[in-house]
This record gives structure tokens, C-alpha cells and sequence, in this order.
């Protein structure tokens, strides 16, 4: 099975020390492809590993899991002061923990993976698209896609880039686009805003593979479900599962 380990550093994004957990790979030999596997609302750093298999999940694959924390921000960079309630969770996740990870891992330059449930979800799925150079995988599972009253909360420096819609966009014109799955139990309640987004997405011509599965938003049917998503990232970034 897989090694876990738990790393702690000073983020400049967040003015404090802040923890992440990473899933090292029992096959392979580096540098490694890296998947960012985001966590939900109200969650940490640790609930992946603590309430799913995803570690014996990633059994035989050559590529790194790392679980960031993001408390409760979205996964977004809010406005705040220099030093007390900083909370740049988007600058913490692209740009610190990706110089940590390369620091003191034997990691690739890119491109990597990215997924996630719920709000992270959302998160993966943002910052999957709006990072579209350094993301080719996207796997987001049970998004909360929409944030009432977000845009016009004025906490952000650019409102327009919270929208999901507006990076799709963004990506529609690449030539190069990721690779864009995402998935909901048909007893989800957040069942609607992924539905919305898949049409948004077909009235675009964005490509991308949109499935219902019985389930709600539970562990039962996260645990079940990325395990095809961590298939996907490893056939995009061109790596086997090595059988043990």
C-alpha cells in the first residue's frame, strides 16, 4: 500500500504555518506526475485519506496524491488584510504548495492533475480550467458549482473569476484543453448545479463527460466513483498502473 505522510510549512499565501498530506507512490520510478485532490466544505487536509480508500485506491500507479487544505474559502483567494485573516487559498494551492511539493519531492514540472468533491469540486474544476497549462486532467465529483450571492459579496478583487462559466469559456478557445469529467448521484442535492453546468458546457462545445450514478453526496459513492477518476489521470498524463 501506499506511504502517507503528513508536511507542514510557512505559507506567504495564508501568513501562517498550514499542513498537507500527501499519498506517495508504491511503483514507479520519478519524477512523478502529481494529482491535487481537493477536500469538501467543513473538511481537512486528511478526511480523503480518513473516510476513503483512495491510498490502496492508488495502489500500482506511478503518480503522487496531494491533499491541500482549504478550509473553508472555496478554494478561492479572498480579499483580507496583509497579515491577520489571510486567506489566498487559491495562491496557496498554485503557488506555495505546488514550490513546496517541488522542493522536497521527486516530482514532474507538469503537467499534472487536479479533482475533487463538493466545494472542492468546484475548486478542481476553477482552478482545473483557469490553470488549463498546468492541469490536464480534471475530475470533480457532487460540485457546488453555484455561490449564491459570491459575486456580489465584494471579497473578491475580480468577481467575474469565481464564475466557472467564465474560465469554460476561457478554455473553449485553447487549442490544447484538459481532459473534463465530472459526476453527481442522482439523490444529490447539489444534483441541479452540475446539470446546469454540463448544459452550459454542451451550449458552448466545450468538450467534456458529464455521468449520473445512483448515490447521494456520501463516502460511499465518492470512494466508488475516483477510483475512475484516478484511471483517467493516469491515461492523460501517460502513465500504467504497474500490477504488484
Amino acid at each position: 500500500m501506499s506511504s502517507i505522510c503528513k508536511m507542514e510549512f510557512y505559507s506567504p499565501a495564508m501568513g501562517q504555518h498550514v499542513s498537507y498530506t500527501v499519498v506517495l507512490p508504491d511503483a514507479g520510478e520519478g519524477p512523478f506526475p502529481v494529482l491535487m485532490q481537493l477536500h469538501g466544505l467543513s473538511d481537512s487536509h486528511a478526511t480523503w485519506i480518513n473516510h476513503s480508500n483512495i491510498a490502496l485506491h492508488a495502489s500500482g500507479y506511478p503518480m503522487m496524491i496531494v491533499f491541500p487544505d482549504g478550509g473553508t474559502g472555496a478554494y478561492l483567494n479572498w480579499i483580507g488584510h496583509d497579515r491577520l485573516g489571510k486567506r489566498e487559498y487559491e495562491n496557496l494551492i498554485i503557488t506555495d504548495i505546488t514550490a513546496h511539493v517541488q522542493r522536497h519531492f521527486n516530482v514532474s514540472a507538469g503537467p499534472w492533475a487536479i479533482g475533487g468533491l463538493s466545494m472542492g469540486g468546484y475548486g478542481s474544476m476553477r482552478l482545473g480550467l483557469k490553470y488549463a497549462d498546468r492541469y490536464k486532467s480534471i475530475w470533480s465529483h457532487s460540485s457546488k458549482f453555484e455561490w449564491e450571492g459570491i459575486v456580489e459579496s465584494g471579497q473578491f478583487a475580480d468577481p467575474e473569476d469565481t464564475d466557472v462559466r467564465f474560465h469554460a469559456r476561457a478554455v473553449n478557445a485553447m487549442v490544447d484543453k484538459p481532459v473534463i469529467t465530472f459526476d453527481c448521484g442522482t439523490e444529490d442535492e447539489l444534483l441541479d448545479e452540475s446539470r446546469r453546468l454540463h448544459a452550459y458546457m454542451d451550449e458552448i462545445g466545450l468538450a467534456h463527460t458529464y455521468n449520473e450514478h445512483p448515490g447521494g453526496h456520501t463516502w460511499e459513492y465518492w470512494d466508488n466513483h475516483v477510483q475512475a477518476a484516478l484511471a483517467q489521470h493516469a491515461r492523460v498524463l501517460g502513465i500504467e498502473r504497474i500490477q504488484q
